[in-house]
């Protein structure tokens, strides 16, 4: 069953090129042999297609640059290139380009969807087995405020809707019916809330989570799209 990994991007020419041998090394490791990377571009103003280039010429997988939208539009991203992914790739997932989330986690995930145990899989900060680092006090603030929201959605429980580690089976995905416009951070979050709302199976993994995010985030915007996305979900839109 083979895996389409997404790696949103926006201007993450530091980041992307260790994220991406970090990635292909873990694979490795873990004895994931068939899968491919999209570097999924999201507005990028830097050198990032370029890094993306060079580093597929010496990735021992696949790894293919796609731009996606000129709008920073992490969602679109990820939808964009989950909607347009070839033909046999029966697992489709994304993660973030500093590997924050080691992808051990995102191989474990994989599995449990090959081998039928799930629809979907959502990466947890909040597990009880999970491990992390470095978080600083507004993040684990916005995040335990984000989890006590979306743990109460009817329908769907989803503890950690901003990890960066989400995976579901292509089947299970074309069936997803979404406002256009329901993109932004929370578009991962939002699309397995209403898919799991639709019966398929979703499970939350334990991750080990590093913070590297370097400033990065825009904690306001992503706070905001999550609220958005919630209230679309309580209100049924």
């Amino acid at each position: 069953m083979p895996l389409l990994i997404v790696i949103p991007v926006r201007n993450e020419e530091r980041r992307l090129g260790p994220g991406l041998a970090r990635l292909a090394e873990s694979l490795q490791a873990h004895h994931c042999s068939d899968a491919m990377i999209v570097v999924s571009d999201n507005g990028s103003t830097d050198w990032t297609r370029a890094v993306a280039i060079e580093a597929a010429a010496q990735n021992p997988y696949r790894v293919v640059y796609h731009r996606a939208t000129d709008r920073a539009d992490k969602g679109e991203a990820i939808f964009s290139a989950w909607e347009s992914a070839p033909e046999g790739y029966d697992v489709l997932a994304y993660c973030d380009a500093d590997m924050a989330t080691d992808p051990e986690a995102l191989v474990r995930g994989y599995r449990l969807i090959s081998e039928g145990q799930a629809d979907l899989v959502a990466g947890s900060r909040w597990h009880g087995e999970s491990q992390v680092i470095g978080r600083s006090w507004k993040r684990s603030l916005i995040s335990a405020m984000l989890s006590l929201f979306w743990r109460i959605l009817p329908g769907a429980r989803l503890s950690d809707p901003g990890c960066g580690l989400k995976l579901v089976r292509r089947s299970t995905f074309a069936k997803l019916q979404m406002p256009a416009d329901a993109r932004g951070f929370s578009f991962g979050a939002e699309a397995l809330v209403r898919l799991a709302r639709a019966g398929a199976k979703l499970v939350e993994i334990p991750v080990k989570w590093t913070d590297d995010d370097a400033g990065r985030i825009r904690l306001g915007k992503a706070a905001g799209d999550y609220a958005r996305a919630w209230g679309r979900l309580v209100w049924k839109n």
